[in-house]
């Protein structure tokens, strides 16, 4: 049974995962991958185990661990590819 809830910790480079009393685990941030699926959601990658995550921040969550945006899309995500176009165009 997967937590509904829980604590991540991301510090000298570790990500560490708790939820109440019970730690979870602990990984080299290194090992986590991290994409963005929507504003609020990110898809994880945890040394091989896929999990979906909705952080309460989701922009210090993205910027402590990395998480990418897939611009592969043709419309992107979030209106993304279109703003980084304009951007790179003028």
């Amino acid at each position: 049974m997967d937590p509904t809830t829980v604590l991540i910790d991301i510090n000298e480079g570790r990500f560490r995962v708790s939820a109440g009393r019970m730690q979870i685990g602990s990984w080299p941030i290194e090992k986590i991958s991290a994409e963005r699926t929507s504003i609020y959601r990110f898809d994880l990658n945890i040394d091989g185990d896929r999990f979906d995550f909705t952080p309460e921040d989701p922009s210090a969550f993205s910027d402590a661990v990395g998480a990418v945006v897939d611009l592969t899309e043709p419309v992107g995500r979030f209106g993304l590819k279109a703003r980084i176009e304009r951007a790179a165009s003028g």
